[in-house]
């Protein structure tokens, strides 16, 4: 018999079919590829210190221009410029000639007054029988009185020209008003330094066992420190951090010496001053650093790595770790940053697994092998 033609094509198909079919089932089927590795940390409960930061400069506890007050030629340098000096320590000399010329005649000046009152003297001594007996007038004796309270006057006069003469012989010897570091000598052996002008600045010497910092605050952070508790505002005057150029945190805390009596115009901000304790000489004038100063604390405060934390728009989310390891979208409430911490107001407990995804693309309910991360680190830091 024979089969319509339709028919063969229909058997053709059924054999593709079962053919195509049997290979599919002979493979065997793929492996499910294993879960992402994610590190994992906890959520931590604690105070959180929250401070603010402002670029500042250091200055010495004194900072003094050594200027001379004599005008003369330098003769010597008595000191290596950087180093530490006491106070006291012979620094310059000025070619004092002159001043000890000065000195001789004033001594000189002096002997003669004297000269003169002995002379005066005795002139009184003869003058005042005579007038007695009235060999001589009553205006001789008047005369001869005048004459030794003169001598007298001039005395006064020699021994205030001579202590002032050896003042500015003094003043060609200059020495270290205190200890500290002296600076670079703007003059050598052979300058001419006078009294006046930039040529009387010699030097600069620095007492730095204590450090001053200064920054500026906005009105707007003056305002906010000056509504301050009075226990937040000895917490915030007490406590200010110090960050050097290398990101590292000053071993002391300085405390609040002053601020400024008024917003300067200019700029709109407020010269604030700390001083530090500098007791290993670390710090030195005109470093430019970073202060924290604390604002407030936040008691009990839930805290995740800022890194963990992903923003869309005006919302915050966070991936969490539920017992079965797989992700759960949660979205929180932030505060403020702390280091490389941040504060969540709400959305998240203490204890509460958090994934940081980084550059991982992953999306919720996704299982996942969990890789738990210390945080903060040994040291309790969250930097």
């Amino acid at each position: 018999m024979t089969l319509p033609k339709s028919s063969y094509i229909s058997i053709s198909l059924a054999v593709l079919i079962i053919s195509f079919t049997g290979i599919r089932c002979s493979k065997k089927p793929e492996p499910l590829p294993p879960p992402a590795k994610v590190n994992v940390v906890r959520a931590i409960q604690t105070d959180v210190p929250i401070y603010e930061e402002f670029v500042a400069q250091t200055y010495g506890e004194a900072d003094v221009d050594i200027r001379s007050r004599v005008e003369g030629w330098v003769v010597s340098l008595h000191f290596k410029e950087g180093s530490a000096v006491k106070k006291g320590a012979l620094l310059y000399i000025v070619d004092d000639s002159q001043y000890q010329t000065r000195v001789d005649r004033a001594v000189s000046d002096l002997a003669a007054a004297n000269t003169e009152l002995v002379r005066t003297q005795n002139e009184l001594n003869r003058v005042v029988p005579l007038v007695e007996l009235n060999a001589l007038s009553r205006k001789d004796l008047d005369n001869a009185v005048a004459a030794h309270d003169a001598a007298k006057a001039q005395i006064m006069a020699a021994e205030a020209a001579l202590a002032n003469a050896r003042i500015e012989y003094g003043y060609t010897r200059i020495y270290a008003p205190f200890d500290g570091i002296v600076g670079i000598s703007n003059v050598r052996v052979g300058d001419y330094v006078s009294r006046m002008g930039s040529s009387s600045v010699l030097t600069t010497i620095s007492s730095i066992g204590s450090m001053r910092v200064r920054f500026q605050i906005s009105e707007r952070e003056y305002l906010r420190v000056a509504k301050l508790s009075r226990e937040a505002l000895d917490q915030t005057r007490q406590h200010i951090q110090l960050l050097l150029a290398d990101n590292t945190v000053y071993p002391h805390e300085g405390e609040v010496n002053f601020a400024n009596r008024e917003i300067d115009p200019k700029t709109g901000t407020l010269t604030i001053e700390a001083l530090f304790p500098n007791p290993e000489s670390l710090l030195r004038p005109g470093l430019f650093v970073k202060v924290h100063v604390l604002l407030n604390t936040y008691p009990d405060a839930v805290m995740i790595p800022q890194r963990a934390v992903m923003q869309m728009q005006n919302i915050s989310q966070v991936f969490t770790v539920t017992d079965s390891n797989t992700l759960k979208t949660s979205i929180v409430e932030t505060g403020p940053k702390s280091g490389e911490g941040w504060i969540i107001r709400s959305g998240l407990m203490a204890g509460d697994r958090v994934a940081i995804v980084g550059s991982q693309s992953l999306s919720p309910n996704v299982v996942i092998e969990p890789v738990d991360t210390k945080w903060p680190d040994e040291n309790g830091s969250v930097q």
